[in-house]
């Protein structure tokens, strides 16, 4: 997370738009800028061997581990293409068609779903989704002139959730049945291909040249 604060730096001094893809070893919790600690079970956390991060972006808890997590700084667009609303379609656009590149028909997400704790249990307007299903959940921050947007598309299942980690568990079979994974859609998982697939459909549909982090 460092680092792609320092990516969004490094952009808002005047560096060209940077793209990062990478995993996390050991898995992480990461919390919403907004979200209070003590929706998490640090006992539990600790057992299961997962490390509790502070995000610079929104959202909610976020396990990681099983996922890619991609992270992009950018100026935004002039006037309304620019608006907070906007920015998340233009650059779901990318995501879009990275994803359909791996052979997953994905659209931006309905804005569905009560408010939990657990990030992927909801659908907003930065997230994507199969079908009903959540695939990548995203969130934004402005920061000297430029966007940084995090997201975590989700490559295939741990052996515990965050359903094992928030504060009060957590309704397994409802996150369960609000995401899927590449792996479950019969696509490719391998990090590296899925990174490639990002870079060409950020590249085309965008029509952004970025710089590879």
């Amino acid at each position: 997370m460092a680092a792609d604060l320092a990516l969004a730096d490094t952009v808002a001094a005047g560096g060209p738009p940077g793209l990062r893809g990478y995993r996390w070893s050991p898995p992480a919790l990461t919390l919403g800028r907004f979200q209070s600690a003590t929706d998490v079970d640090l006992d539990a956390c600790a057992r299961w061997g997962v490390e509790v991060v502070p995000r610079p972006t929104g959202g909610r808890a976020l396990l990681h581990g099983g996922d890619l997590t991609y992270a992009v700084a950018l100026p935004p667009p002039a006037g309304a293409a620019g608006t907070v609303d906007a920015t998340y379609r233009w650059i779901a656009g990318g995501l879009v068609a990275g994803l359909a590149l791996l052979g997953v028909e994905a659209a931006v997400a309905c804005g569905i779903g009560p408010g939990s704790a657990v990030c992927l249990v909801t659908q907003q307007g930065a997230d994507l989704r199969v079908g009903d299903r959540k695939v990548c959940g995203s969130a934004q921050v402005r920061r000297r002139g430029v966007v940084l947007q995090h997201g975590s598309i989700l490559l295939e299942r741990l052996d515990f959730d965050e359903t094992d980690l928030v504060a009060g568990g957590g309704d397994r079979e409802r996150l369960r049945r609000s995401t899927v994974t590449l792996g479950e859609l019969g696509a490719p998982t391998d990090p590296r291909v899925v990174f490639a697939a990002l870079v060409q459909g950020f590249r085309e549909a965008l029509d952004v040249d970025f710089r590879l982090r």
